[in-house]
């Protein structure tokens, strides 16, 4: 890099580790998620933290609009130029100091919202409210969401035996264990010992949820390889 990252925010502005094996965790969340969100192809769908444009690859023909929305201007680039002969799925750049401003879709609803792997990243409890309020501005009655990959509890030396546990079952296990060699010698530990991750345990979540009135429930069944995170679904 350029440039040595100093907060998760200029992480993901740059190049990373993470733009060739996203995919990896993302299959997993593929063949599970459609067990609580099945889709059709009236459904408009907004995907927050689009990254590279992954969910989009897997479901463009077979919902009728996707948006994507991502501080990074270089993974909007990039997932631009692969769909750009897709003229249903469009992104959406958020400025980086000010991320949870949905503006570029205010004027739009959606019958599906996806959060995959974002929250960890944000600074406090109080953004993770304000993520829940700019999704119910957005989420058209009858809505479905799933914030997925988040952190509740437990330790760092945990969350990484769960994924290398999930990839030996997935049979992605040299590629999880490179992956995680790269990372520790990477801009990424130091970001990450430096800024950490937010942990919001469950019954936090819950009662936000509870004072925003929303409908919400974590799912039993883990939906990505990281078997200590959860996932929490929403009822509009």
């Amino acid at each position: 890099m350029a440039n040595e990252a100093a907060t998760w925010l200029d992480f993901w502005q740059e190049e990373n580790e993470f733009d060739n094996s996203m995919s990896v965790n993302y299959g997993y969340f593929l063949a599970r998620v459609e067990k609580y969100i099945p889709l059709s192809k009236n459904l408009k769908v907004l995907d927050i933290g689009s990254g590279p444009g992954n969910l989009e690859t897997a479901w463009h023909d077979r919902v009728a609009e996707m948006h994507g929305l991502d501080i990074s201007k270089r993974y909007n680039e990039i997932a631009r130029n692969v769909h750009a002969q897709h003229p249903t799925v469009h992104f959406h750049d958020l400025p980086a100091d000010d991320y949870l401003n949905f503006s570029p879709v205010l004027n739009q609803r959606f019958d599906v919202i996806i959060v995959m792997s974002v929250v960890q990243y944000y600074r406090n409890v109080a953004e993770v409210e304000q993520l829940l309020a700019s999704m119910k501005q957005v989420a058209a009655p009858g809505a479905k969401a799933m914030i997925c990959d988040l952190m509740v509890g437990g330790s760092v030396l945990k969350d990484i035996g769960s994924i290398i546990g999930r990839s030996l079952r997935q049979g992605q296990l040299l590629t999880m264990i490179r992956l995680l060699v790269r990372l520790r010698f990477s801009s990424y530990y130091k970001v990450r010992k430096n800024n950490g991750f937010l942990v919001v345990p469950k019954q936090e979540w819950l009662a936000i949820c509870q004072r925003l009135g929303l409908n919400a429930k974590f799912v039993d069944e883990p939906l990505t390889m990281q078997q200590e995170r959860q996932n929490l679904l929403i009822q509009f």
